[in-house]
């Protein structure tokens, strides 16, 4: 018999979500061939079999949690066992280990133990999502129009643990400051409509950044167990609004990166975080993070460091005004920014210099 148990994927988190098995009991396994599916710190990734034979017993099951280390089934490596299973395979003239569209919806384990709280049958829901895909509001909307329905206290989810976690630890071991400043955007407006590739307002900004970054490197690092380091590299995360939950994809090396290829990896990156493909490799390593609630129509708030980064920027929503100008009143285009620094090894001045420097490159994109 050979145990397979669960191993480290994350350096941070132990515990990791069953999202799919893609064999039941009584299976042959080959070896190397992929055994299930987990969840762990936001990433997904495949577990495979390191020998042979057939899987005896699933310990845990689909949707429920482990530990490092728990068995998560036992095979049997017994060779006279392979037989009895091919067997059974031939007759039924389909893969048994698999659900079929009828009866299995691929949804996070999150919004699939909902559905189980609230008694929603999953595959009765028609999705709202991106690609059609299930999310939350669709899950309590048929919940609320059910007959007889009491809501009952909700556990969270591991993916709302980990956030949790990581939230909780950014305000306990970091002084954060967060400083706030109105952009004038009418002329990068007029640059953007007029640029052979419209690109959009989130790349015009992370292009401003990376340069404003390379200005004043001191806001470009990490800070962790008493250690501070400036990075030579400039790791950009992007926060990414999910139906999970809170993804930070990071571009790494984003100042090599021209302008059309900047927006093309921000989109790649955007939509690995919502397609819940996004590896724990790409949300490692980042050095700054950007965050924005402009499309909620936020224009300030208090974006929180993502550990052990040094500071994060808020985008808020761009909004028109009227503003005078030589006796004259002109409407123009302004944007709400929000900076977070931790003030352990980034003081207030050194934080506004490169606020500073970000709104003058924005408000005159000669410059970019």
């Amino acid at each position: 018999m050979h145990e397979v148990k669960l191993p480290r994927i994350s350096d941070e988190h132990d515990e990791s979500s069953i999202i799919l098995w893609f064999k039941q009991e009584g299976d042959y396994v080959e070896k190397n061939e992929a055994l299930l599916e987990v969840q762990t710190e936001k990433a997904v990734s495949q577990i495979e079999a390191e020998t042979g034979g057939i899987l005896e017993k699933i310990l845990v099951n689909r949707g429920d949690a482990a530990q490092v280390g728990d068995v998560l089934c036992v095979i049997n490596t017994d060779i006279s066992s392979r037989k009895e299973s091919g067997t059974k395979q031939e007759e039924n003239n389909t893969s048994p280990n698999i659900d079929t569209k009828d009866t299995f919806v691929r949804i996070a384990p999150r919004l699939r133990k909902l559905a189980k709280e609230l008694n929603v049958d999953l595959t009765k829901i028609s999705g709202t999502g991106q690609k059609s895909q299930i999310t939350e509001n669709d899950i309590r909307d048929v919940a609320e129009n059910a007959p007889s329905k009491s809501m009952k206290g909700q556990g969270l989810s591991n993916m709302r643990k980990v956030i949790a976690e990581r939230m909780k630890e950014s305000l306990q071991t970091s002084a954060q400051l967060t400083e706030t400043a109105l952009v004038d955007v009418t002329e990068l407006s007029k640059m953007r409509q007029s640029h052979t590739e419209k690109l959009s307002w989130k790349t015009w900004i992370v292009h401003a950044v990376i340069k404003a970054l390379q200005e004043h490197p001191y806001m470009n690092g990490t800070f962790e167990n008493e250690m501070l380091e400036e990075s030579e590299k400039i790791n950009l995360g992007i926060a990414v609004d999910t139906d999970e939950g809170l993804l930070v994809p990071v571009i790494k090396n984003a100042a090599d990166y021209e302008l059309e290829n900047l927006e093309k990896e921000i989109n790649r990156m955007e939509e690995l975080a919502k397609s819940k493909e996004l590896s724990t490799e790409q949300m490692r390593e980042g050095t700054f993070t950007i965050t924005s609630l402009g499309g909620f129509g936020i224009q300030f708030f208090t974006p929180i460091i993502n550990p052990p980064e040094l500071a994060i920027l808020g985008i808020g929503e761009i909004e028109e005004y009227l503003y005078r100008h030589n006796e004259n009143i002109l409407d123009g285009l302004r944007l709400p920014l929000s900076l977070t620094i931790d003030h352990q090894v980034v003081d207030g001045a050194p934080g506004a210099r490169f606020l500073q420097t970000l709104v003058n490159k924005l408000k005159n994109p000669d410059i970019l």
